[in-house]
Formats: C-alpha cells, structure tokens, sequence
C-alpha cells in the first residue's frame, strides 16, 4: 500500500499497512444435493418445484416439502404348499392360527427420498439442497403413487448444475427408474437404461463443474436374495455388479463412488405405522384383516365393528368428525395393538418392509460426519452406520475382493457387518480404481475442496495487474492456506516444502507470451494422503541363543 501524499493541514498522520495477504477461506466439503420426488414442495405460499431449495434439518424439509409416501398393502394368504420348511423363509411373512399370510404392496410406487434424508441426518449430515422434481401423485393424475421417470429427474439434476455449493449429487430415486423389458442376461435380475442414462448425467456434470462427486447405489441391488445356494447367490451377485460397471460407463469415473448392498434401517419406526396401511378399502383385504384380528375387534369399537376402519379410510362415515384427527387413529391403532398383539407383528413387518433403503443418503451423512470430525483428508470408511440394523447382504472377504479390486477398476465400496461392531463402510475406492491419481475418495474430494477454495479466493484477481505485486500476493495467500492444511494434517510431508509448493511468475510458470495474452498461470504441486487400505503384518521366529 502506497502512503497518500494529499495532505494540506500540519499534523500527524496514521496510516495503517497490511503485513499478511488476504487470506483463503476453506469452502464447505460436505453439502449433498438430494432429487427426486415429495409430498409437496411450498415455500412462503408458492410452489418450488424443480427449485433448489437449502435445508439444514429435516424440520426444515418437512416445513417445505412435507412427509414419507405412505404405500398401502394387501394381506394374502400363502399356499400351504408354498410356505413348506424347504422353501426360502421370505415366501411368506407372518403365521397366525396355522395360516401363512404374506404382506404385498398393493402398488408398485416407491419414493426412496423422505427416508434416505432421515439417514443422512441421522449420520451426521447437515446442510443440504433438495430438489423436488415432483409430488407423489403427479399433480393428482395418479393417487396410487406417480411414476419415476429419466425426465423429471434429469430435470432436477439440471436445475442443481446452476447451484454453487453442493460437493455431492445423490439421487436415490434412481433406483427406482424403469425396468427395461428384459432383464440381466441369464437372471431374472432386472436392469435399466434410463438408469445408465442418469449416472453418465451425474458424472459428466461433476466432471464439467468439478466441485462435486457422485455418490451411486448400484441398481437391482435389494433383488439379489442371499437365502439360495452359495452358486446362485453369487451368480446374481455378479451379474447385478457386472452391470452396474457397465451402467457407469467409462467417462469421469473419478467423480464417481458405488455402495453396495442396501441397508435395513430403522428410520421408520413401528409407531409410524397403523392400520390405515392396510389396504382395507378392498373386500377381500378387509375380510382378510377381520378375520386375523377375529371378532375381539368388535368389542373395541363398541358395537361399530371393523367397517368403521374401512370408514375412517374411504372417508364413508356418514357422520364424521370435520376434519377427522390424526388423533383419533392413533387412539384407534393403540386400542387395536393393546388388545391384539398379531396387529403390531404385521405393522411391525411393514416397517421392516418401508426400512430396506439404498445407501447413498446414509453415505452423504457419513461423508459429512467425517469431514466435520476428522477431515476431508481422512476415508469415509472404517466408520458405523447409524440408523442401520444390518446391510441386506452379508459377504465375506473373497465375494468382496472382486468388488474392491476389479480387473477395470471399477471398484464397488461394500458396507460389511461385523461382530461386535455391526454395520461397517468396508470400502474407500473412486469408481477409478485403477488409476494412481485418483483411486482414493479421500483424494478426490480433498483436490476438490483445495482447488475450489484457492479458485475462490483467486476471484477478485481476474483483470487484476499481471506483475510481479500480484504473483507475490496469490503465491503469499495459497501457501499459506496450504500451510494451514498441511498443519492439520490434511497434506503428506515430513516438512511444509515436502508437502507442497506454489509457483507463479515469468519463466517458472508463465512465458512473455501467456502474459500478453492475458494468462496468470499459477502452479501447485501437492503430496495428497492416500488410506492404508491393507496392513500387513509380517512375523518371523527367532532361534533361541544361549545365554
């Protein structure tokens, strides 16, 4: 700063120089970017679909964008010969009186959003963008639960393009999308191009933005059933993973991380569910129910019996209350579970139902998690899970090798169960595996957070004199974020030269030519932090000696 020779009047002067250029200030590492479809989405009286909307809790969401879709399922009864001790235990759900029923959702609809949110807050997560690209009825046009389609969610990874300040795309909807007519080859597996288009989306928009990564459920996952023989479970195993790698294609992995399997959750509890669940507006299902809860049921409702279920429900009561309270079927259910146990075993099965989820949303959690505690530096891996009873599939260390370690690379990050110590992220591996630059998440997103902290920073000085004054200021400003960084840890080194270095200037790292036409060229080397992935421990004996 140059001393202002403008003074008329006799005196002295203070003026006060700056010894330490501006300062970087780390941008945040850990705000996902959730799409796919809600309740509603309303905010301040106007709709705010396809807009991207920042919460912080899932008070804040519910406020916006309202609550869980609520599936309704049929009870049936499941042939004698079907529910046989040879038969896999899940062909049916729940005996009662030497009967086998089964609980089936009465349609296909599924929304993946609400619940995967609850487990991402659940595990850590905090600051999020939502992106609601449509209700669950489609505008009204389907009341049995709208359709997820390539469009509505392209459209509402399009609308986050234009958002700075997301780090991580997750859509778990996705795995959700259209099944194509015919299945994975040789199974009965399903698979789906509208999902293929969707992830080569994702990842190429990371790519092109380069400030966020994509975090991927593998596609077909809750369809490989682990209670069959060793040979076929692993036959599907592979086939399921097999087209995930293919789905991913072979552009901008590097952006891009897999979880597999899915997760039992316990983000819906059994007091979330009731007997408006049951899909009691069909005969056949109300007489089903009555006939499980038997005629004690009657008793409860002093004489009004189990139609006024089917009342409360199709809002047929001649006289109902207005409006009916939400209250009145909590009071309802409570009676229901306190007189008839079998009631709260089927709501109970339908949470565990509503519970099985893809992993992204508790990923996104974990990812933020251990960025706020230990660092972006640092794998979001060799932690638990909250909100998690168990992965859906339990492998072993040679069925998780392939996944980890494939011959192209693309690694599959696996959430294993351990004794003692539950559900585990048993993986820290880009989907460009077999790249040295960029095979570790922690890599990735560390690069991530630097390069957009110096770019920020670096901002103001577009247009800015390209001389020497200006070199020695950005040179001054990222060493000395990096110094920061490398203090805590986040950079490899014995000493701050070994960890990195920041050059910019004629003849290191501009000539004559890049400054006429108008380049500022600034070179950073850095030594990044890669996990131990594999320990080794080496023994060897040694002889006695004589003493």
């Amino acid at each position: 700063m140059s001393v202002a020779y403008d003074k008329k009047t006799p005196g002295v002067y203070i003026q006060e120089l700056d010894a330490f250029p501006p300062s970087i200030v780390g941008v945040q590492t850990a705000v996902p970017a959730f799409i796919g479809y809600t309740e509603k989405a309303e905010l301040g009286g106007k709709q705010v679909f396809l807009k991207s909307i920042k919460i912080r809790s899932m008070a804040d969401y519910e406020q916006i964008f309202g609550t869980k879709f609520k599936p309704l399922y049929d009870i049936t009864v499941v042939p004698a010969a079907v529910a046989s001790p040879l038969e896999p235990a899940d062909d049916y759900d729940f005996s009662f009186d030497g009967i086998d029923y089964k609980l089936t959702q009465t349609h296909d609809s599924k929304f993946y959003l609400y619940h995967s949110l609850k487990l991402f807050y659940d595990n850590g997560g905090g600051t999020a963008y939502v992106v609601s690209v449509g209700d669950y009825t489609d505008g009204g046009t389907a009341p049995d639960g709208a359709t997820i389609v390539y469009d509505d969610l392209k459209q509402g990874l399009d609308v986050i393009a234009d958002q700075v300040g997301p780090t991580m795309l997750v859509i778990p909807d996705a795995t959700l999308l259209s099944k194509d007519s015919d299945p994975i080859k040789d199974t009965t597996l399903p698979k789906s191009a509208d999902f293929k288009k969707l992830v080569g989306d994702m990842l190429l928009q990371c790519k092109k933005l380069q400030d966020r990564v994509a975090i991927l459920d593998v596609y077909g996952a809750e369809h490989v059933k682990q209670n069959q023989t060793k040979t076929l479970f692993e036959a599907e195993l592979d086939a399921v993973i097999t087209q995930f790698r293919k789905d991913v294609g072979e552009e901008d992995l590097n952006y891009g991380m897999g979880y597999f399997p899915w997760v039992n959750s316990t983000v819906v509890g059994g007091s979330d569910i009731d007997y408006t669940f049951f899909n009691l507006a069909d005969p056949t299902d109300l007489a089903t129910f009555k006939k499980i809860l038997n005629t004690q049921a009657e008793e409860i409702y002093t004489g009004t019996g189990l139609t006024k279920i089917k009342d409360y429900i199709n809002n047929t009561d001649p006289n109902p209350p207005s409006p009916l309270p939400q209250v009145d079927v909590t009071k309802n259910n409570q009676n229901l579970l306190n007189a008839l146990p079998i009631l709260g075993t089927m709501e109970g099965i339908i949470a565990e139902k509503m519970n099985v989820l893809p992993p992204s949303g508790g990923m996104a959690g974990v990812f933020t998690r251990v960025d706020n505690t230990r660092g972006v530096w640092n794998a979001p891996a060799n932690v638990g899970m909250n909100s998690v009873d168990s992965p859906t599939i339990k492998l072993n260390d040679d069925q998780q090798g392939d996944l980890n370690v494939p011959l192209d690379g693309k690694a599959v990050n696996v959430i294993r169960d351990f004794v003692g110590r539950g559900p585990i992220v048993w993986g820290a591996r880009t989907l460009d595996g077999n790249s040295n630059d960029w095979r570790y998440i922690q890599v990735r997103r560390t690069l991530i957070y630097i390069e957009q902290s110096i770019k920020s920073a670096l901002e103001p000085f577009v247009f800015a004199a390209n001389d020497g004054n200006t070199w020695v200021t950005v040179v001054s400003m990222s060493s000395n974020f990096l110094q920061g960084l490398w203090s805590q840890g986040g950079l490899m080194g014995a000493t701050a030269g070994e960890a990195y270095s920041v050059q910019c200037g004629l003849g290191s790292t501009m000539t004559s030519m890049d400054i006429l036409q108008g380049y500022m060229i600034v070179q950073i080397t850095l030594q990044m932090i890669h996990p131990a992935e594999f320990i080794v421990l080496t023994f060897k004996q040694k002889m006695g000696e004589a003493s």
